[in-house]
């Protein structure tokens, strides 16, 4: 009767091990890119206005247009800026991106991950892209406390190098406005063959 207590609880245990590690296969690979959460200080220390063009404005990412690195209790119009995650996000001005080279592996599904907010009451849209793949999000929430949401975007890589781009299509009246994002993360996901061009934003 212990012989066979042991076994079942020897049984029980290896089906467990068995989930986990498989859980741990499907949900593959995750971690923010770098310099993700944008708490990487410039060489200049952290500005407090838009930042001219150029690579190296923001540690690991290439910058196009106002783009400025916001801190959380800065004073954004008449609202006080609250960030997710840490000290420091980044807003995209009119007709601005950033984006980074990211090493992947050919052929394989990954997930981005990140959180943005808007500034203004407007409408505010924001298009993420691993060139040919594209997708534009209008941002539903006003930015206030809690008006920070998490989306999720799936690409498969074309090549082992991509430029994943975060734009900010829009031509906003106040220059102040412009989608906030941070925390961006990427997740290499291992599916079913039959749903491996599912893809979806949500």
């Amino acid at each position: 009767m212990v012989q066979s207590s042991t076994g079942r609880n020897w049984f029980a245990s290896s089906i467990i091990l068995f989930f986990a590690l498989f859980a741990s296969a499907i949900l593959g690979e995750d971690g923010l890119v770098t310099n993700g959460d944008f708490e990487t200080a410039p060489s200049n220390g952290f500005p407090s206005g838009a930042l001219a063009d150029g690579p190296n404005e923001i540690p690991s990412w290439k910058v196009s247009g106002a783009v400025e690195l916001v801190s959380s209790g800065q004073k954004q119009g008449g609202m006080i800026l609250i960030v997710p995650g840490g000290t420091h996000a980044v807003r995209l001005g009119n007709d601005a991106e950033i984006s980074q080279e990211l090493t992947v592996e050919k052929g394989s599904i990954y997930s981005v991950t990140f959180s943005a907010a808007r500034t203004c009451a407007q409408l505010e849209s924001l298009n993420i892209s691993v060139p040919p793949a594209s997708q534009t999000i209008d941002l539903q929430t006003l930015y206030n406390v809690q008006g920070w949401d998490p989306y999720a975007w799936a690409f498969e890589a074309e090549e082992d190098k991509v430029n994943l781009v975060f734009r900010n299509l829009g031509m906003e009246d106040d220059p102040a406005c412009g989608p906030i994002i941070d925390d961006i993360a990427i997740k290499k996901l291992l599916l079913p063959i039959n749903q491996r061009y599912s893809f979806s934003f949500f």
